[in-house]
């Protein structure tokens, strides 16, 4: 039973230091910024803003892989490989979308390049 409760306990901590971190990149990317760009600067915000996403979706991404090493621990409960895996799941969704984010980044910041100042 005590292992049981250190985990959940553990569980807690790291959901209630994750929603703190999920807060902090809550604002997002406007659709509206994307049509409204016309400077080198409107793409350049552009491109920061996904760059903190993507820094955001590798953080959480992190945790996720984190939660997978302790719920995978050997000898552990049939439920707690079910949970590894969803975990895992999770953290391979978090990075792509954070290499998505980081070329969305990369594509602003060349067109920040073209357009005239």
């Amino acid at each position: 039973m005590k292992p049981l409760v250190v985990m959940l306990s553990a569980s807690l901590a790291v959901l209630a230091l994750a929603g703190g971190a999920w807060a902090g990149d809550a604002r997002g990317i406007e659709p509206s910024w994307i049509g409204a760009a016309k400077t080198a600067a409107d793409h350049e915000a552009i491109a920061k803003s996904y760059e903190a996403e993507a820094m955001g979706f590798e953080k959480k991404a992190a945790m996720h892989k984190n939660l997978a090493e302790t719920y995978g621990v050997p000898g552990g409960k049939p439920w707690q490989a079910s949970q590894a895996k969803h975990c895992d799941s999770v953290a391979a969704s978090l990075k792509t979308a954070a290499e998505e984010d980081r070329a969305l980044a990369a594509g602003h910041r060349k067109i920040a390049k073209e357009v005239s100042p």
